[in-house]
């Protein structure tokens, strides 16, 4: 799917990721040792995957299925689709290069700066403390967010931005939503039993025999997400299937009819599409409000000034304040506490109103899980150390023209998702891949 995308690492990732980080590397020692390990399993037009690179990737999997609770398949199983999303990764940053896309090294430094946040740490520190449990770590990191930056980049230019929405199309949704007083998000888990290139007869039979054959194991009971690891031709398999959550009107049409009276926990019969045959399934649901309304966040900075905030652990005393606030009052009294601050610094204080796309991309997560009267933990900005304090929440009415917008965004998403699959399909088609594994 074409997702937004989200900060990378949450605090628990974050020690995982140095953990996954040393146990890679370890990895990658043992290659440099046993000539065998670096043969090659795989050619991509011009590039290859060593085997080195596919035990990374297979190490970096097991944990994340751990993590999730996912039982593991077969070391064989797990093997050919970590190959495979290693393939689809080159192919997509081969076009990506054919395209002349370059993701600016300030808006990866950005995500970068939204993970180090997140774990109430500095860019600096983060630097530190991943370089000092392996090698590199850093680089290894920064590296891994620009190739996620620039897939997202392509997936965007090749798909999102080849759909063609009417004016028709847009009216009708907005109609639609009017007769609703709330939109809902659907978590969705997918399987796709892929169909290859120009099928004859008895390979569709062959492929729906199998999509068949895996929906009789989900009404026995088998596990969701298990199966679409072991099974699923999708770009979500190794995630066990999980889309994430979708508004209605961004999920491909074609899921429309079967997953319509689903409760949680349910799946859909076998659904067929142009790029295969696939089983959805109702992970969870829940109402987002009026569709034709936005949340505006009243917020409010204070400034404790510092040149070394970006280098330097977080004032102990303004910490237990902040996580002490539960009024308006009480984050007006900051100023009291640190009366050496120049009263200009603060006397911008109240921010107003303000939409999550009016706040600077690595905060809007954040924002979003405030409470009313509560604070963010202090940030480092160059400036020093900043909290932000939320007032209140509201719903704001979208003008026309917003509403609009918002309409065309969503039809737009839709069709991508319809169209997403079969482009993966077609880089594979069109591209020289040549197994060497065994």
């Amino acid at each position: 799917m074409t997702n937004i995308m989200k900060p990378l690492l949450s605090k628990q990732r974050l020690s995982k990721l140095f953990l996954a980080f040393f146990f890679m590397f370890s990895l990658q020692q043992t290659a440099q040792a046993d000539a065998l390990i670096d043969r090659i399993v795989a050619v991509v037009n011009t590039d290859v995957i060593l085997k080195s690179e596919l035990n990374e990737h297979m190490l970096s999997q097991q944990q994340a299925l751990e993590e999730q609770g996912i039982p593991q398949p077969s070391i064989d199983i797990l093997q050919q689709q970590v190959l495979d999303s290693l393939i689809l990764e080159k192919l997509q940053l081969e076009r990506a290069g054919q395209l002349g896309i370059e993701v600016p090294d300030e808006k990866i430094t950005e995500q970068l700066e939204g993970i180090a946040k997140q774990n109430s740490m500095s860019l600096i520190a983060l630097r530190k403390r991943l370089n000092l449990e392996i090698p590199n770590g850093f680089n290894a990191l920064r590296q891994q967010i620009k190739n996620k930056m620039t897939i997202q980049a392509v997936r965007e230019a090749e798909v999102l931005s080849q759909t063609q929405v009417s004016e028709s199309e847009v009216k009708n949704l907005i109609n639609r939503q009017a007769l609703n007083n709330h939109q809902e998000e659907l978590h969705l888990g997918h399987i796709l039993i892929e169909l290859p290139n120009s099928p004859t007869p008895q390979q569709r039979e062959m492929t729906l025999r199998k999509a068949n054959a895996i929906h009789q194991r989900l009404q026995a009971g088998g596990d969701f997400r298990q199966l679409a690891v072991q099974h699923s031709d999708g770009s979500k398999a190794l995630k066990g299937g999980s889309l994430g959550w979708l508004k209605h009107s961004e999920i491909p049409s074609f899921f429309d009819e079967a997953i319509t009276g689903l409760n949680s926990g349910e799946f859909s019969p076998v659904i067929h599409s142009p790029s295969g045959f696939h089983i959805v399934k109702l992970i969870d649901k829940k109402e987002t409000g009026s569709p034709s309304n936005t949340l505006s966040y009243h917020l409010h900075r204070f400034i404790l000034p510092s040149d070394q905030a970006l280098q330097q652990k977080k004032p102990k005393e303004l910490s237990n304040l902040v996580s002490s606030l539960n009024s308006i009052e009480a984050f007006n009294a900051l100023k009291n506490h640190f009366p050496e601050v120049p009263k200009e610094v603060n006397q911008q204080s109240d921010l107003g109103w303000r939409v999550l796309s009016e706040l600077p991309e690595a905060l809007r997560p954040s924002v979003k899980t405030l409470q009313p009267n509560q604070a963010l933990e202090p940030i480092p900005t160059p400036q020093g150390w900043m909290v932000l304090f939320l007032e209140a929440v509201k719903e704001t009415p979208l003008d026309a023209e917003n509403v609009q917008q918002q309409a065309m965004q969503e039809i737009r998403m839709r069709k991508a998702n319809e169209m997403f699959e079969r482009w993966l399909q077609q880089l594979k088609n069109e591209a020289f891949i040549e197994i060497k594994l065994n």
